[in-house]
């Protein structure tokens, strides 16, 4: 199986022998004629070693480029300085910008981060779950997926979760979906929208099924009809954005306004309007969620932004710090209004 992480060898590149490729500690005890306890002494705690002693050992380290092996000091310790996050799809932008904040913030923690790419698979998930495990890593991150009872009983690690259902035995972040879909329905309604649509309902994803409720429950706070025939389900891509443009148009009675339940699906939408020449705002608004399409894009968006260095800085904290009691973290979002939505008539 291959993991979507870097390992760095020990390698002693300087060493006259070309066959010898690693030295380990049991070579430098040799070379500088001390004990390996001495070494590890020296490598792990200097300060408990003499002056003389130091200079000795370190020569010979500095002469071999010899470089700890990380993977046996965390079997020994139990644990280490790495957190891993599993991804369920990669070509989500939304997640791309998750990975570089953590990847940044871990960095400057000092703790390494291995990504995980599991495509919602729960064989997959299983056998990066025993990878984690087998290295001691400290912290698992879960992004949006299925829920699985496979997290339930892990040891040595401590895990978080983004957008996935759970119990309330683990940590878990999410953002304000309720409060987004909110600022949208209001948005669009003063926009003067009546038939507003929703586009990417999935019963199996958290943040999708909070964000169909709460279209919904806006909806009705302004005593706008909820149509089934208007809410299309479908996955976070853009296919879901193109067929679900296909289907409102075969409508006889067409929303003037759909909102996207990520960018993804807004962008899939908006670029399969341009296609059939047909104007976004002028023929139909859109809206989507995340806030993460490209500031390229044209019509720029009119999304819900999330806070991702907020939820990255939030989720690393939780698998570094290991909570004593799960904590439920909601981040707040903000409305940012695009040029993909105009004001209509009201009829």
């Amino acid at each position: 199986m291959m993991y979507t992480c870097y390992i760095i060898y020990n390698m002693g590149d300087n060493m006259n022998n070309s066959k010898k490729k690693y030295i380990g500690i049991r070579e430098i005890s040799k070379i500088a004629g001390v004990s390996t306890a001495t070494v590890s002494r020296v490598i792990n705690s200097p300060e408990t070693t003499s002056e003389a002693i130091r200079k000795k050992v370190m020569a010979v380290i500095e002469e071999y480029n010899y470089v700890p092996n990380q993977m046996a000091k965390n079997l020994f310790s139990m644990t280490s300085n790495s957190i891993a996050i599993f991804v369920y799809d990669m070509e989500n932008p939304f997640f791309i910008s998750l990975i570089k904040a953590l990847n940044n913030i871990a960095f400057d923690n000092q703790y390494t981060l291995l990504i995980c790419d599991t495509e919602n698979n729960l064989d997959k998930e299983r056998e990066y779950l025993k990878y984690c495990q087998s290295i001691r890593c400290s912290g698992i991150i879960l992004t949006e997926g299925v829920k699985y009872d496979l997290f339930s009983h892990t040891q040595n690690q401590t895990i978080a979760i983004l957008d996935r259902f759970t119990n309330k035995n683990i940590s878990s972040v999410r953002s304000d979906n309720h409060k987004g879909m909110k600022l949208l329905v209001d948005y669009l309604y003063n926009l003067n929208h009546r038939k507003i649509a929703f586009a990417g309902a999935m019963n199996e994803f958290q943040s999708a099924t909070e964000r169909k409720n709460s279209y919904m429950e806006a909806m009705q706070c302004h005593n706008l009809e909820v149509r089934d025939d208007y809410i299309f389900s479908g996955g976070f891509n853009y296919e879901t954005g193109v067929n679900a443009l296909n289907y409102y148009l075969s409508m006889v009675d067409k929303p003037t306004a759909v909102i996207c339940a990520n960018d993804q699906i807004a962008s899939g939408l908006i670029m399969k309007a341009y296609k059939l020449n047909i104007s976004v705002p002028n023929d139909i608004s859109v809206a989507g969620f995340d806030g993460i399409a490209s500031s390229y894009f044209y019509p720029k968006i009119t999304t819900i932004q999330q806070n991702i260095s907020k939820i990255a800085q939030t989720l690393f904290d939780l698998v570094t710090s290991k909570p004593s009691e799960p904590k439920q973290s909601i981040i707040d979002v903000s409305l940012v209004v695009g040029e993909s939505c105009k004001k209509i008539d009201l009829k």
